[in-house]
């Protein structure tokens, strides 16, 4: 909470310093707080050609579970032309994360199966583009922006003082490429409206990895994951008015983003590097949130 509070009181004397320099413009901006939970998990075959077996090793981490914040900002900067910014930030605390290898194809002789604790660790993720009032009434508002993003994950894999005490390794993953988005709002009925939004991400996936306990890799980075892909994020909640200039506001989202096959580049302390498919990346979960909406 204590978090939250802090983002509210910066955010604030931005916009009001943002609204100082430009008093003619419409301005509206959404802080919210959430909790969020995801599932994530890749996999690599055991050769270039995806073959030997087809599932040689995946990770799965589940339920990454914790507190949300976000904030946005449309400012309307001329005529109908709107800028659109937009910051979020996952702090995990809860979640695991299992590791499987197979000596088959599609998961078949099992020969290593361990879970682990992945209760930490952080995503986030921003977007900036313009967009342009398609419809804007009493009734209904439409918007469609194009613009640029860029989101991380920060993921864990370790141990406890009686279980793998010196597990300590991590997964880093970076999506970002260009995104289209359309916000709408529909006035219900005096001071309540229903506002609902959709973005599509076409992205280029990078992430790496430290594998810390395993002697033969090298380290901080032990292997390179690339991929192409895209994301999509839904979102939906109500919006009550309660001052001219400021709502309240409750909704939930949704994401689901995935990689095709890409390439899984791993690093020998001998100074090898070995080269195998990866067989995509998938990452889904929801988001439910309340917050404030500002209007100026």
């Amino acid at each position: 909470m204590k978090k939250f509070t802090g983002f509210c009181f910066l955010l604030m004397i931005s916009s009001a310093r943002l609204f100082a320099q430009t008093a003619d413009k419409k301005v509206q901006i959404d802080i919210t707080d959430g909790y969020q939970r995801e599932n994530f998990r890749w996999s690599i075959a055991g050769n270039s050609s995806g073959q030997n077996p087809n599932v040689f090793s995946e990770l799965k981490w589940t339920k990454l579970g914790g507190q949300s914040l976000a904030a946005s900002l449309q400012w309307n900067v001329y005529q109908k032309f709107v800028f659109y910014g937009y910051y979020t930030r996952q702090f995990i605390t809860s979640g695991t994360v299992n590791d499987s290898d197979y000596s088959g194809d599609n998961r078949s002789g099992n020969t290593y199966n361990e879970t682990f604790d992945a209760g930490k660790g952080h995503t986030q993720g921003w977007f900036v583009g313009a967009g342009y009032q398609l419809i804007n009434n009493n009734l209904f508002r439409l918007t469609p922006y194009a613009g640029y993003s860029d989101n991380k994950q920060s993921l864990f894999l370790y141990g406890s003082a009686n279980r793998f005490p010196n597990l300590n390794s991590s997964y880093s993953t970076d999506w970002k490429g260009v995104f289209i988005k359309a916000i709408a709002s529909l006035k219900l009925v005096d001071q309540l409206h229903f506002n609902a939004d959709v973005t599509y991400n076409q992205v280029s996936y990078n992430a790496q990895g430290n594998w810390n306990l395993i002697t033969t890799f090298q380290h901080p980075v032990s292997y390179r994951h690339h991929a192409n892909g895209y994301g999509l994020n839904l979102g939906g909640g109500l919006v009550y008015d309660i001052t001219k200039n400021i709502g309240i506001q409750a909704g939930a989202g949704y994401l689901h983003w995935q990689t095709g096959n890409g390439t899984d580049e791993l690093y020998l302390n001998s100074g090898e590097v070995d080269k195998t498919q990866m067989n995509g990346a998938y990452r889904n979960g929801f988001r439910v949130f309340g917050g404030l909406k500002v209007s100026l």
